[in-house]
């Protein structure tokens, strides 16, 4: 799944000292504070709104965005959707009333991983999540354990486990250590014990004494192991190379493979060092102290918040569709023809809701809302029908929603693979573009097939995907220089 391109320059923010015999964690506070900020902006259109008099809808129970919870990090404020803070384990019983001018105060974090934390969680499958840095799904992670959201601390290490194998082992450690993630320490010791060079001072005054001695008897016992290896190797070998003459001298028949042997004991030695780096607990199974939050002391200054730049003024928009509301970020519609300047109904800048056509039902838009809020740590993962994903696209086409397009045809492509090839150039005639080498690969599959097209299978293909079809056709059927006619 991943994709990602760092550098072992990305770590430097990533990670900290870590304490040399223990996994230490800092203790930190969460606690909420009246305090004083900015009015949060009003976006909801209901019925109490002057625009919407007389107006009764009902809002949709899981994409009307309107609840957000007032987070401070160090200085600074945010607009947290309240359903994030309520996926908290630790605090979802605790964020402050709808109407209350209580915020979260979040400390033990900086601002830059507060920020790396909500750009992943608005990371949606019809963007991709390619684009975060080594640093910002460090961020994440961090910001994950502190505030015991288990969905995106699961994510954020399954994304970084790639990229912390091709960096400095020491490194690695360091973020396992950090982060509290077990399964991150027994590949680089793995890799610091079966190097051929010792541990330098500053290695083990970065490691600590405790895993410096682990470290050190897991080396010496794989050096003798080797030296085992390969005596008996040898031993097993002779009898082979050595031959007796007529006068009773011995000689070789050939020079032992020491190419063989090497790759011999190689996989030997591997074995052996997982083996005894399991053994010793102090380098992968550390006691993790798991450190709950504390009571904030009302003596310690709070600082003054303010709104953070990005953060704290939500792009909302709000859309009806017969007699549901909908208030969704105006991001997730890419520019959308349901936003451009074209559009017959309200502005963007109109508490107005903006309403569909009324061929739309509300089944379909919840489908294709379905679609393009999907996140990538959901469990489970979106997963439609083969109808489902068209009346998808179809919205998604029509609206101009270029990002859930593509996507759409992404999915349609890689989970429907024995899907009719007539069904998926019909798919690609109404989606529009799609991958070249895909569709290519539709028209050889039709043009290879024993029967010629229908009426019917041209109207649902379109001219162009026809006469693609019968140009292949007429190539794998044309006879050969030794053919009757």
């Amino acid at each position: 799944m991943s994709h990602l391109d760092f550098c072992e320059g990305d770590l430097v923010d990533a990670t900290s000292p870590i304490s040399p015999t223990a996994s230490e964690v800092v203790p930190q506070s969460l606690v909420f504070k009246s305090l004083t900020r900015p009015p949060t902006p009003n976006l909801l259109a209901d019925s109490t709104n002057p625009l919407n008099e007389g107006i009764e809808f009902l809002k949709h129970p899981k994409l009307h965005f309107s609840c957000f919870v007032v987070v401070q990090v160090e200085s600074a404020l945010y607009r947290v959707p309240r359903a994030l803070i309520q996926h908290s384990e630790t605090y979802k019983d605790q964020v402050p009333q709808e109407d209350s001018d209580d915020a979260l105060y979040v400390d033990g974090i900086s601002t830059g991983e507060m920020e790396a934390f909500l750009d992943v969680w608005e990371a949606r499958l019809v963007i991709g999540d390619g684009h975060f840095s080594f640093e910002q799904w460090a961020g994440a992670l961090a910001v994950a354990n502190r505030l015991v959201v288990p969905q995106i601390r699961k994510y954020a290490i399954h994304r970084l486990q790639d990229a912390l194998s091709r960096l400095d082992p020491f490194d690695c450690i360091d973020a396992a250590l950090k982060h509290c993630v077990q399964e991150w320490l027994f590949h680089p010791f793995l890799r610091i014990c079966e190097r051929q060079e010792p541990l330098s001072p500053a290695e083990i005054l970065r490691l600590g004494s405790e895993r410096s001695s682990a470290v050190g008897r897991v080396r010496e016992k794989l050096l003798s192991h080797r030296n085992h290896s390969e005596i008996t190797w040898i031993r097993r070998q002779w009898p082979h190379l050595k031959q007796k003459s007529a006068n009773g001298k011995s000689f070789y028949l050939r020079e032992p493979n020491w190419t063989e042997m090497s790759e011999t004991v190689a996989v030997t030695l591997s074995a052996e060092a997982k083996r005894l780096i399991e053994l010793e607990t102090v380098l992968t199974k550390p006691d993790f102290e798991v450190v709950f939050p504390s009571a904030w002391s009302s003596t310690d200054p709070i600082p003054k918040g303010v709104p953070h730049p990005k953060y704290w003024q939500a792009d909302d928009k709000a859309f009806k569709v017969g007699d549901c509301l909908y208030q969704l970020p105006i991001t997730y519609f890419d520019h959308s023809a349901l936003l451009g300047d074209g559009h017959d109904g309200p502005s963007l800048d109109s508490c107005e809701p903006i309403t569909l056509p009324q061929d739309i039902t509300v089944s379909e838009w919840n489908l294709f809302l379905e679609i393009v809020t999907a996140r990538p740590f959901d469990d489970p993962l979106l997963s439609l029908p083969f109808a489902s994903w068209i009346i998808g696209l179809r919205l998604a086409k029509r609206f101009e929603v270029e990002s859930a397009r593509k996507y759409i045809l992404q999915r349609i492509r890689s989970d429907f693979p024995a899907e009719d090839p007539i069904g998926l150039l019909e798919v690609v005639k109404m989606g529009g573009p799609a991958d070249s080498s895909w569709v290519q690969y539709l028209y050889e599959k039709l043009s290879q097939r024993k029967s010629s097209l229908t009426a019917q299978e041209i109207r649902r293909i379109g001219e162009d995907a026809t006469a693609e079809v019968l140009k292949l056709r007429d190539t794998f059927t044309r006879p050969g220089p030794w053919g009757l006619f």
